[in-house]
């Protein structure tokens, strides 16, 4: 049986090996699907006028075979060996593929093996390379678990012998099968639902079902071009090997079998999907979706017709075992790695460049800067900074629990900021502590090498001008005043910030598709640490777009996918700023006292405070910027610069009037004024060699003036230093009687300031975490303790009502200069522990703990742990409660030997639930998978924008415009420039 579609290219030496068989075929049927080339009058002169099956075109391989097997040439009687007609003898039917040509004495070694071996109802021929044919292709065929079709064999290896042994096989190829005409009625044929691809497996599978067996006869050869599969023609008709594949193994697997493989290869395709997108094959990621569609859709039919039953140890021991994981040596051992090639002076060569010997150079200014900061004693704290105690599973833990015990207890989501930093701090070796240490010290060589990138991307700025950025740029006062005072989000958001430019630029390309997911990602990270970051954002794009975008249709949709991902992939936090302006202002760590800096301070970019220089430091930078409005040429760099630094100035002052550290606004403004300056001093240093004395006069002042920043900055910080708020502290400050891993008493911290202010703070057996400050407690609880603190720091109440809080002591720092040691040791349920010159220690005389069993004025502290309980509660009176100090209304659930008890609300904002007389087992619990669940839909939605955001190979081979040299260096590429292609 010959199928023909378009097969002119192959059929001559087809037509010539088939018909110079050792063993003569009895009858030859051929049919073709619509050919277009010379192949059908081809096909006309073997078989004769009329007896040629001219089928539609478009009609499948499968489809194509069942009219030849059903023509009547199929079956017209041959004379038998002996002259007589054989009615009872086996017949066969070869399938041949127009671009597969068989050894001279293929078929006789096909009839001799099915000889040879009577149970064989199938058998295939070994299949070599049409073009070079020492290599194989197939020797009997399988597919795995998650529908690859695996053939055994190394790629391009040659065929010598190694696998001459006829065995069975779970199938074979189409081209050159060999299959008994009573099995072939049996099963039907070939099925049409897998077009062209996987019909000859699916055959196989059902072969084996019907009891019957395959072999693979190594003697028969044939040589197979793969026309199709290789691409080398049109089929004529939708091919999709990945939905036949999938549909192969959801339609004949057992149930048992079809449990475990239909969940994993759901996934298999989601990633594969994933993978796809993220190498910038939309297409090929919606055909893989569509391809597991169909296949769900279509395996329900076809188990129906035909009722499998075979079990799943019938063919699984075909199936290769983890055939990914064997291949892995191949890319070490058969073939070459495509390591680059070694120079000479290779290394000397790269650290040449001016990017990377400014970034040396910064690094080693803020080694010297920051040397107070390098000790290997303690904890880096104070400021805005949290002690990072503990390892990255710890902030892991923080980010995805649905409860924090810590403070008075919390059920809101932690900050983004804390599983960035749980990012890091996994990179890192797990240490946390480590992961802040790295972006203080390396915020200022990063800055200044981000800054460095994005003004290299603007046109006709040349390096000493983006060297001029980088330095600049990387030692303002913001930057120094950020690191002394240990405020990470403004660290974060002055490292991205050029970046965020640099792409926001490449938004404006038509070609640069990738640009607005970058934005986004960045912006995601930038919004996380500092949340002003993206209302800022916001009002520098928005006038941007419709000033450089023009009339660009796709600036829009760039733009609404850049300011718009964020806020949506940080969710509910974002809800939780909505509903909270104020929350915008914060950042990542504490809320530190914010120094107020003189107006002049101000305009000059410094946020005052510990670690920022004197205001005219900067100076320079400011002259140069104004000096910029005067430029007659690059309008859009300085205007868009301009906007920049107006909207981040009037964000720092309204900053400042909450107050709050105006870091992140500041952080705007320098990169605008900055990005305005490069023009200046571009032109100055044209100026430098232009005839006359007074242009070049002029241009050796500006670069004088401009110098004068980075040197005067770097001279003041490496003089003074981080002398600030960040210390070294130590695990042990608190001391260790306050810790129960039993009953988990809390201890309260209180502190007095001028005025008769009282700052109130619980700990509780554990360390609080970077994040955790930022948890938001119940506003019931919080009230509740201020009525509690008021009345026992005035000397009108007393320590009961510390108890319900789970509060077992109370410290004072520096007792001896706080009044409120004195009005402690007057409460009569008082008693100090002791007192030293650090601190003084009180605990309430009432038992307490985080659960308590209170019988009217009985209470006895109970075990439990920091989330979760379970004890044994005996039994007693009625009118019993169980006391959790936790806020109520946040999902509890508690149970008495199984049976729910009845939750309510004590004194208007704890937990309680009803005892029964009879006691009983009680457990105590709370769910947490819709956060589990939204924490995982979240990381796999950042995952897809990173993907998204990485550069096609469509942009990368994008063609390059050529410039001339400069300095020595070739630009090679030229991006679009954040001013627009005005500039």
């Amino acid at each position: 049986m010959l199928v023909t579609h378009d097969g002119a290219r192959w059929l001559p030496e087809t037509l010539k090996a088939l018909l110079t068989q050792s063993h003569p075929v009895d009858r030859l049927v051929a049919a073709d699907t619509g050919s277009t080339d010379a192949g059908p009058a081809m096909l006309t002169e073997v078989v004769g006028e009329g007896n040629l099956l001219n089928l539609p075109h478009g009609t499948r391989y499968a489809d194509a075979v069942r009219e030849t097997v059903s023509h009547p040439a199929s079956t017209l009687a041959v004379p038998g060996p002996e002259g007589a007609i054989g009615q009872d003898r086996v017949e066969w039917i070869w399938l041949l593929h127009d671009d597969s040509t068989p050894a001279p004495d293929t078929l006789e070694q096909l009839l001799r093996t099915a000889d040879a071996h009577p149970p064989a109802a199938i058998l295939g021929p070994k299949l070599r390379d049409w073009n070079d044919r020492r290599v194989l292709l197939e020797a009997g065929v399988a597919i795995d678990r998650v529908g690859r079709r695996e053939t055994g064999l190394d790629p391009l290896e040659f065929d010598q012998g190694q696998h001459d042994t006829i065995r069975e096989v779970m199938a074979v190829s189409s081209a050159g099968m060999l299959v008994r005409r009573d099995v072939w009625d049996e099963l039907g044929g070939l099925d049409p639902a897998f077009g062209l691809f996987r019909d000859d497996v699916d055959f196989g599978w059902r072969a084996y079902a019907a009891g019957h067996r395959v072999l693979v006869a190594p003697d028969a050869v044939m040589f197979h071009a793969e026309a199709a599969a290789r691409g080398e023609r049109d089929a004529g008709f939708a091919a999709d090997d990945r939905r036949s594949a999938l549909l192969v193994l959801f339609a004949n697997l057992p149930l048992s079998g079809l449990a475990l493989s239909l969940p994993f290869n759901i996934l298999v395709s989601l990633l594969r999907a994933v993978f796809f997108a993220g190498a910038k094959r939309p297409g090929a990621a919606g055909a893989e979706m569509a391809a597991l569609r169909s296949a769900l859709f279509r395996a329900p039919r076809l188990r129906r017709a035909r009722r499998p039953g075979l079990t799943a140890s019938g063919v699984s021991r075909f199936q290769p075992r983890w055939p990914t994981l064997r291949r892995l040596p191949d890319l070490f051992v058969g073939h070459r790695l495509p390591l680059p090639k070694t120079e000479s002076g290779m290394v000397r060569r790269w650290a040449r460049r001016p990017g990377v010997l400014m970034t040396i150079v910064l690094a080693l200014v803020a080694l010297v800067a920051e040397r107070g900061l390098l000790s290997t004693r303690g904890y880096l704290g104070g400021g805005a900074l949290v002690p990072a105690w503990g390892g990255a599973s710890d902030l892991w833990a923080e980010y995805i629990t649905g409860w924090h015990p810590v403070g008075l207890g919390s059920a809101a989501g932690a900050p983004p900021y804390a599983g960035m930093l749980a990012v890091l701090a996994t990179v890192l070796l797990g240490k946390p502590w480590l992961a802040v240490l790295v972006l203080l010290l390396a915020a200022v060589p990063l800055a200044g090498l981000t800054a460095y990138t994005a003004v290299r991307r603007l046109r006709r700025v040349g390096v000493p001008v983006a060297v001029w950025a980088g330095v600049t740029y990387a030692l303002l006062p913001v930057v120094s005043g950020a690191v002394t005072t240990g405020r990470l989000g403004t660290v974060v958001v002055i490292v991205l910030l050029p970046l965020i430019g640099v792409f926001a630029g490449a938004m404006l390309a038509p070609a640069s598709r990738h640009a607005a997911w970058a934005v986004a990602a960045l912006l995601t990270v930038a919004m996380a640490f500092a949340p002003l970051t993206w209302p800022l954002a916001v009002l520098v794009g928005l006038p941007a777009r419709y000033a450089l975008g023009g009339r660009r249709a796709h600036a829009g949709r760039r733009l609404a996918v850049a300011l718009g991902v964020p806020p949506l992939l940080l969710l509910p936090w974002t809800l939780h700023l909505l509903a909270h302006p104020s929350e915008f202002l914060r950042e990542a760590g504490l809320t530190a006292a914010v120094a107020r800096p003189v107006p002049s301070g101000l305009v000059m970019l410094s946020p005052g405070g510990p670690g920022t220089p004197v205001f005219w430091v900067t100076a320079g930078l400011a002259a140069t910027g104004l000096a910029a409005l005067l430029l007659p040429r690059q309008r859009s760099a300085v205007l868009t610069g301009w906007l920049l630094a107006l909207i981040g100035l009037l964000a720092a002052i309204l900053v400042l009037a909450r107050p709050a550290w105006p870091g992140v606004a500041l952080t705007f403004a320098a990169a605008g004024l900055v990005l305005a300056a490069s023009g200046v001093l571009h032109t100055a240093l044209a100026k430098l060699w232009a005839p006359g004395l007074a242009p070049r006069a002029a241009a050796a002042l500006v670069l004088v003036v401009a110098v004068s920043t980075p040197l005067l900055a770097a001279g003041t910080w490496i003089m003074r230093g981080t002398h600030g708020p960040l210390v070294r502290t130590s695990p042990d400050a608190l001391p260790l009687v306050v810790e129960s891993q039993v009953t988990r008493p809390r201890m309260l911290v209180l502190a007095g300031h001028p005025g008769g202010a009282v700052t109130a703070t619980v700990f509780r057996d554990r360390r609080p975490l970077p994040g955790e400050e930022a948890v938001p407690s119940s506003d019931a609880a919080r009230r509740r303790l201020r009525e509690a603190v008021a009345g026992l720091t005035a000397g009108t109440g007393d320590a009961t009502e510390l108890t319900h809080f789970g509060v077992g002591y109370i410290l004072v720092p520096d007792p001896g200069h706080d009044p409120i040691a004195a009005s402690l040791d007057a409460v009569p349920d008082l008693t100090r522990l002791g007192r030293t010159s650090r601190f003084g220690l009180w605990q309430p005389a009432a038992q307490t703990g985080r659960l308590m069993l209170v019988d009217g004025r009985t209470v006895t502290p109970l075990p439990a742990g920091r989330t979760d309980a379970k004890v044994r509660v005996p039994p007693g009176a009625d009118g019993r409660i169980l006391l959790l100090a936790e806020p109520s209304g946040h999902g509890w659930h508690g149970t008495f030997d199984g049976h729910a008890a009845r939750g309510w609300t004590f004194d208007g904002w704890a937990q309680a639930f009803d005892v029964p007389s009879s006691g009983g087992s009680f457990t105590l619990h709370r769910g947490m998978t819709l956060r589990h669940l939204w924490v995982s839909a979240q990381g796999l939605a950042l995952v897809v924008v990173i993907l998204l955001s990485l550069p096609s190979a469509q942009w990368i081979d994008r063609p390059r415009r050529h410039r001339r040299k400069r300095g020595g260096h070739v630009r090679t590429e030229q991006l679009p420039a954040l001013t627009g292609a005005e500039s």
